[in-house]
């Protein structure tokens, strides 16, 4: 029989986590907190160098915890930096939930996740319950790009298969899947002219650009597929044709070969209103031309329906009265960085809701039930289960 979690202490670690301020890129203080609590626990703790990388006041926590059973090491992860406004939390406690005061967010996304993890690990350590070893990271900077992932020094991690707990979505929602991305930034050059005087001898790159944009798809393109462009800067003046535009956009796809017919898309779309504009003034030939930028956000989430990880969540969902249905996301979180580096990790729900906002809160019940959840995979993530390469 699985030993029961201990819901009053999970409230008071969130609760406490709640109160520190850890913006992204300030994340020291929880990480202190974390490496102080996780260190009493019996853990391995180290401390890598992603906080340089991004001009951070620390990196990301890295626990090992010995298995005291079979199976290969097995990963839990969540991410210890928050949204604003977050100074001067005041967690709330009803029947049902955990809220704010108002005045801020809550930090549920991602210190939720915090929580149960510390008290699955403290669960098992206390009951003597044969687990594989453990490794839990605590990344820095998910909401800003997922820099911390991106700058997680992997070769500190064993672990091919764990969880991560970052889903907003009902308990029973396992998110298996979420898109890669692709960032674009792109600069078009025209000719400035005054634009009473002598427009004809001008190149509006406003123009060109609203002609490109105008023929571009945009929006949901198809069931796995997004695009959008969020930025334009361009233009000095009302008088003066604008000679210069910038913009930025992404596209998104869970099928990597549309993402790259998408962006490529959306280029041919510049180039082609590029093309079409000549003029010829003061004796010479004047073209327009443009720059096109594309980096990769980050890489797609995909773990299959037969992956040991997801058939030892559904075997343990049923054992509690639950079935597992793998969910789709549109984002991206540390799950598509991991998986890019071979680590496969559904993301579990922790009861946030209404994430990145003041009215954000914690579901009680789909909190306790991922610590109880996460404590049944742990004790059966054994023998086979541990051949997910």
């Amino acid at each position: 029989m699985t030993p029961a979690i201990n819901e009053k202490r999970m409230v008071q670690l969130f609760c406490d986590l709640a109160r520190i301020t850890s913006l992204s890129g300030k994340e020291g203080a929880i990480a202190r907190r974390l490496s102080i609590l996780l260190r009493f626990m019996g853990a391995e703790v180290h401390t890598d160098d992603a906080g340089r990388g991004i001009n951070g006041e620390t990196g990301n926590l890295i626990a090992r915890f010995p298995g005291t059973g079979k199976g290969r090491p097995f990963l839990l992860s969540a991410h210890m930096d928050t949204v604003g406004p977050a100074d001067n939390v005041k967690p709330q406690l009803h029947k049902d939930r955990i809220t704010s005061d108002g005045a801020t967010i809550l930090g549920a996304d991602c210190k939720a996740g915090i929580a149960v993890i510390v008290e699955v690990i403290k669960t098992l350590e206390e009951n003597r319950i044969p687990h594989p070893p453990i490794e839990a990271v605590f990344t820095i900077s998910e909401e800003m790009a997922l820099m911390g992932a991106k700058f997680l020094d992997y070769t500190k991690i064993k672990a091919r298969c764990g969880l991560i707990f970052d889903n907003e979505q009902p308990l029973e929602n396992v998110i298996t899947s979420a898109p890669a991305a692709d960032k674009m930034d792109i600069k078009v050059y025209g000719a400035a002219a005054h634009a009473g005087v002598a427009p004809e001898k001008g190149i509006s790159a406003i123009k060109i650009v609203s002609e490109a944009i105008a023929v571009m798809k945009l929006g949901r393109i198809d069931s796995e597929t997004t695009a959008n462009i969020g930025f334009i800067s361009g233009g000095n003046a009302i008088n003066i044709i604008p000679a210069s535009v910038e913009l930025s956009g992404e596209a998104r796809s869970h099928d990597p070969a549309k993402l790259k017919k998408q962006t490529r898309h959306m280029e041919d779309c510049l180039k082609k209103a590029v093309k079409r504009t000549r003029l010829r003034a003061d004796g010479r030939l004047v073209a327009p031309r443009y720059e096109f930028s594309v980096e990769r956000k980050f890489p797609n989430l995909h773990i299959e329906k037969a992956s040991p990880v997801l058939a030892l969540i559904a075997r343990t969902m049923r054992a509690q009265g639950l079935k597992m249905k793998p969910s789709a996301s549109g984002g991206g979180t540390d799950a598509n960085i991991m998986y890019g580096h071979g680590i496969k990790v559904p993301i579990l729900s922790t009861g946030m809701r209404e994430v990145h906002t003041t009215h954000e809160y914690l579901d009680l019940k789909d909190f306790f039930g991922c610590a109880r959840l996460t404590l049944g995979i742990l004790s059966g993530w054994t023998g086979d289960d541990g051949n997910d390469n």
